[in-house]
């Protein structure tokens, strides 16, 4: 997920985003990757955010989706006109093009 705000977020926004999201870790069944930071390059767009979640399959990604702390986060991300760029995509033997 991308995230981009019509204004330039101060550090105080990025410093909730990472609580809120950092919660889910081990509590949201199914989740097994989780990353989020922010555009240092400057050739997002505008987008200033970025999540990367991994689950083990569609079913746990599905239950994520209305899991209450996502629900939660999406909320609060609403409520500050976050415009959120979202691109699913399974995880199998065409996409996944090198593992460490």
């Amino acid at each position: 997920m991308l995230f981009r705000l019509p204004t330039t977020p101060g550090p105080e926004v990025e410093t909730e985003m990472r609580r809120q999201i950092g919660a889910w870790a081990g509590v949201i069944p199914g989740l097994r990757r989780l990353r989020f930071g922010a555009d240092t390059g400057g050739r997002a767009m505008g987008y200033q955010f970025a999540l990367l979640t991994e689950f083990d399959d569609q079913a746990a990604m599905d239950a994520y989706v209305t899991h209450p702390l996502h629900a939660e986060f999406l909320r609060w991300a609403v409520d500050r006109q976050f415009e959120v760029l979202r691109f699913d995509y399974p995880l199998d033997e065409t996409t996944s093009l090198l593992e460490s």
